[in-house]
C-alpha cells in the first residue's frame, strides 16, 4: 500500500472494481483442506512412523513441537501393541485427547501396521513418499535421509494436513477383486514380454522365418516354437518326422502343414551356412520363452474369467457397462483398481490417481511442454488407455471426439496416443459420475466436443 494511502481511501474504492474470483476448484481444495485439518486439530498427539521390516523409527509431536523419539524392534503387525502404552502415557502427561498416526505407504508393511491400528482403534493416515522427500529437503536443505528425520517430517506433514485419506479395503470381496485385477495385469505383461522375447530370438536365429509366418501369435508359430530343436538335430529329421514332432506340440489344435515344411528347408539352408553360430543355442531359449508365454496366457485367461465373474456381481457394473462400446474387462479393471468411487470428490481425481492428468509448465512468458505426470497407479492408467481404444472404435460419441482431437484446426492438435489418453481421462470422469450418481450413460451434449 502507498505511504499516503489510508485504509478509508482503500475502502472507498470504485464499485466497478471486481473482487478476485474464487473458482470451484479453489472451493473444493479448501473444503478438503478443512476436512483434513479438522482431523488433526485440537489436542491431538501426532505420531510419525517410518516403517521397516523389523526396526521402526517413531517421532511424537504436539502441534509443531516434538515430544520425543523412540525406536521399536518390532514387526509392523505388532506395532499397535508396542505403541499403545507409550501413546497412553503421552496423552495423560500432556493432557491430550486423541492420536493420529502418520506413515508412508511403504510396500506391504503399511497394510500390516494399519490392520493392527484398526484392531486397536487407533486413527492413521498415509503421507505420500514424494511429500516426505520434499519436506526433508525443504526443512534441512540437504538430501540427507535417516529414519528419525523421515519420522519427524511425517509429523510435520500430518500437522499441516498434507496426507491422503486412503485406508485399507473395506471388504475382503473388494480386496479379492483388486488382487485378481493385479494378477491379470501381471500375467498380461509377462505374456507380452515373452512374445517380444520370442520375436527377438527368432529374428536372431532364423530371420527368414517371417517370410513364412507373418506373426508369432498364431497356433502354427506357437507349435513350431515349442517343437524347435538345435539345427544339428533338426537337419537329420525327415519332413514327416518334423511334422510329427510339430503335431505333438500343437495341443490338439489344427495347424498349417506347408509352413513347418518350409521352415525346415530354411533351417537346413541356414545350417549349411558356416557363419551361422546361433543354431544350437537359441532354439533352447525359444522353447523356454514359448513355455513361459503359454503359462502366462493360461494365468491371464483364468484371472480374466474370475475377474469378470466377480465384477458382474457388483452393483457398479450396471452403470459402467451402460457405456456403449466399453470393454467389460477394462471396466472390471477400473472398478477393481479404484475401489469405492465415493471416496473421491470428483472424477478428475481418478485421472490423478492413475497419473494421467496433464501437467502444465509455464513461468512468465515461457511456456513449456505439457505432459502427463505418470505419478499414480500405472495399472489404472493402462486400463483407462485400453478402454479408450475400445471406445474410440465402438462408441460413436467417443469416435467423433477422437477424430476431432487428432484433426482439429483450433487449439493444439493431439497425436493418436495423446487423444487416447484424453478419452481415457474423459472415461474416468464419466465412470465416476455414473457410479456416484447411480445413473446410466447418456450421450453428452455437443458442447463437450470443444
Amino acid at each position: 500500500m502507498p505511504k499516503n494511502t489510508s485504509v478509508a481511501a482503500v475502502a472507498e474504492a470504485p464499485a466497478c472494481c471486481a473482487l478476485p474470483v474464487v473458482t470451484r476448484g479453489t472451493r473444493r481444495k479448501e473444503e478438503i483442506r478443512r476436512r483434513k485439518l479438522a482431523r488433526v486439530s485440537g489436542k491431538t498427539l501426532i505420531v510419525g512412523l517410518d516403517l521397516a521390516r523389523e526396526h521402526q523409527a517413531v517421532s511424537f509431536a504436539y502441534r509443531r513441537r516434538v515430544l520425543g523419539r523412540k525406536r521399536f524392534d518390532a514387526a509392523p503387525q505388532d506395532l499397535a501393541a508396542e505403541l499403545g502404552p507409550v501413546i497412553a502415557a503421552l496423552l495423560a502427561h500432556h493432557k491430550l485427547q486423541r492420536v493420529v498416526i502418520g506413515m508412508e505407504p511403504a510396500g506391504h508393511y503399511w497394510e500390516l501396521a494399519a490392520e493392527s491400528f484398526e484392531r486397536a482403534g487407533l486413527d492413521y493416515v498415509l503421507v505420500h513418499t514424494v511429500s516426505v522427500r520434499h519436506e526433508r529437503e525443504a526443512s534441512r536443505y540437504t538430501p540427507e535421509s535417516t529414519d528419525p528425520i523421515d519420522a519427524e517430517a511425517i509429523c510435520e506433514l500430518v500437522w499441516r494436513g498434507h496426507f491422503t485419506e486412503a485406508t485399507l479395503w473395506l471388504s475382503a470381496e473388494r480386496l479379492r477383486l483388486n488382487g485378481l485385477a493385479r494378477e491379470y495385469m501381471l500375467a498380461r505383461k509377462l505374456a507380452a514380454s515373452e512374445t517380444a522375447r520370442l520375436t527377438n530370438y527368432w529374428d536372431r536365429l532364423l530371420p527368414e522365418l517371417f517370410t513364412v509366418l507373418r506373426t508369432l501369435k498364431g497356433k502354427t508359430a506357437a507349435a513350431v516354437s515349442r517343437a524347435v530343436l538345435p539345427f544339428s538335430e533338426m537337419v537329420v529329421l525327415t519332413p514327416a518326422g518334423w511334422l510329427e514332432r510339430v503335431k505333438l506340440h500343437t495341443r490338439k489344435e489344427r495347424v498349417l502343414r506347408k509352413a513347418p515344411l518350409k521352415i525346415l528347408e530354411l533351417v537346413r539352408a541356414a545350417h549349411a551356412d558356416p557363419h551361422r553360430r546361433s543354431g544350437d543355442a537359441v532354439p533352447l531359449r525359444i522353447r523356454g520363452a514359448a513355455e513361459r508365454k503359454d503359462l502366462a496366457e493360461t494365468q491371464k485367461q483364468r484371472a480374466e474369467a474370475d475377474l469378470l465373474q466377480r465384477y458382474h456381481s457388483c452393483e457398479e457394473a450396471a452403470y459402467l457397462d451402460s457405456i456403449p462400446g466399453s470393454d467389460p474387462v477394462c471396466s472390471a479393471l477400473v472398478l477393481a483398481l479404484v475401489g469405492d468411487f465415493s471416496r473421491f470428490d470428483t472424477g478428475r481425481t481418478l485421472a490423478k490417481l492413475g497419473g494421467s492428468e496433464v501437467n502444465h509448465f509455464s513461468s512468465g512468458d515461457w511456456r513449456g511442454t505439457s505432459r502427463i505426470s505418470h505419478r499414480g497407479r500405472a495399472r489404472l492408467r493402462a486400463a483407462a488407455y485400453q478402454q479408450a481404444r475400445s471406445l474410440a472404435r465402438k462408441n460413436d460419441f467417443y469416435n467423433r471426439r477422437f477424430l476431432h482431437l487428432i484433426s482439429r484446426t483450433s487449439g493444439t492438435r493431439l497425436s493418436k496416443q495423446q487423444a487416447y489418453i484424453a478419452i481415457g481421462n474423459s472415461y474416468l470422469r464419466t465412470a465416476h459420475a455414473l457410479v456416484t450418481g447411480r445413473e446410466l450413460w447418456r450421450e453428452p451434449r455437443k458442447r463437450e466436443e470443444g
